[in-house]
């Protein structure tokens, strides 16, 4: 079992390797497999789930693997497969979210950096515009937590590839009716609107068509250092960047700061929701 050596010890050391998790998906991790007052993960339990493989995109692909190695299948083992690692793909999504978000600030530390430096030669003016390629990385990294936190959202409920033959795909979806599925639709509805709606039109112009900005990317002096400037709200899809205007005087790391608090909120939720709602078949005195 992939996670016996985390049970006891608590440690994140994981069949004789280490664990490379982001600390908090690895906390979320711990949390859904290992709790007290039950006997399974948070994630078990046919009861959780719309047990009907005619609803999941992915079972002719299982059906397709697993007859190359299983027996006559039945659709118990189909949807053990279609359902099973659902919440642990959130979680992964909640991860990336977390990996890009720690990595942006290492980035700016360096464009904090370059700007000391630059500041020994340099005047550095209220609002000049400055490019390097490290204010570059940086961000490259915001893209990557724009890319992330749509995934995360998709993870939980998109369209499915063929339509018109299956419903909607995800996690929500996939749920069983009743209190668990409705507090996390209510909680994904405060994630949407606490910055993962704007991180999904931002990224649709990024994955699509452009970046925020043409060209080397820019920065500007703000009480001499430099700030990374992010686009005002954007309530709708973007087809161009000339779409966007800077008048609200945001800037990257609150925006990503803000992003990550929520996703935090909405995994702590997330999470209670499935507690909360425990079979009582699982449930240990």
């Amino acid at each position: 079992m992939r996670w016996a050596a985390c049970r006891d010890t608590g440690s994140r050391w994981l069949s004789g390797s280490l664990c490379a998790m982001p600390e908090r998906a690895w906390e979320w991790t711990r949390r859904i497999h290992f709790g007290a007052g039950r006997t399974v993960p948070l994630d078990f339990g046919a009861e959780l789930w719309k047990w009907d493989a005619s609803l999941y995109e992915s079972t002719d692909g299982i059906v397709a693997a697993l007859s190359r190695t299983e027996g006559p299948l039945d659709d118990g083992l189909i949807l053990s497969h279609a359902t099973g690692s659902l919440l642990d793909d959130v979680v992964d999504a909640a991860g990336g979210v977390e990996s890009a978000h720690a990595r942006l600030h290492q980035a700016i530390a360096l464009v904090q950096e370059t700007a000391m430096r630059w500041s020994s030669t340099l005047e550095m003016r209220e609002g000049t515009g400055m490019t390097d390629s490290s204010i570059d990385d940086a961000w490259y990294t915001v893209e990557e937590l724009l890319v992330w936190a749509r995934t995360l959202d998709e993870r939980l409920r998109r369209r499915a590839n063929d339509w018109r033959r299956y419903p909607d795909q995800g996690l929500i979806p996939a749920l069983a009716e009743g209190p668990r599925r409705d507090a996390v639709i209510a909680a994904r509805a405060r994630l949407c609107s606490a910055g993962v709606n704007e991180a999904r039109y931002l990224a649709g112009l990024n994955l699509h068509m452009q970046s925020t900005q043409a060209g080397s990317k820019l920065g500007r002096i703000r009480s001499g250092r430099i700030v990374l400037p992010f686009p005002d709200q954007v309530t709708a899809p973007v087809t161009h960047r000339h779409q966007l205007t800077y008048n609200e005087n945001r800037d990257v790391v609150s925006f990503a700061n803000g992003l990550m608090a929520a996703v935090e909120r909405f995994m702590d939720e997330l999470i209670r929701a499935f507690e909360e709602h425990l079979p009582e078949r699982f449930k240990t005195a």
